[in-house]
């Protein structure tokens, strides 16, 4: 797995407006923000996977694999393709190895408020 770089803000900025859900992840994020010990590790994950919830019910997972695809460094399909368990433990792994938090700001930076 790679660490997540500047484009990666671009991929996941798509699967959120792809997603519909801006509102309600700001929301969330606003609301942790100001919770003392917060884990970073859970942030991350809760994020990523209500984005993937979100995907599922708008139809279009197809996003989420393929802004995931290049920090596994496996094709979007391969994605697609993991056993669940496999799929937590990257996710997992990528929280552990980025500071999604600050990179989920970044996405929402590129969002704008519309």
């Amino acid at each position: 797995m790679r660490t997540l770089k500047t484009s990666d803000i671009f991929s996941f900025a798509r699967v959120i407006k792809a997603s519909g859900i801006r509102e309600e992840l700001v929301s969330y994020l606003q609301k942790i923000a100001k919770e003392e010990n917060t884990d970073r590790e859970r942030i991350g994950i809760n994020t990523i996977l209500m984005i993937a919830e979100a995907l599922s019910e708008k139809k279009a997972e197809k996003a989420i694999y393929e802004a995931l695809a290049p920090v596994f460094e496996m094709s979007a399909e391969d994605v697609e393709n993991l056993p669940p368990a496999e799929l937590i433990a990257l996710l997992k792994q990528m929280a552990e190895e980025n500071d999604l938090v600050n990179f989920m700001g970044s996405v929402f930076g590129t969002l704008g408020k519309n």
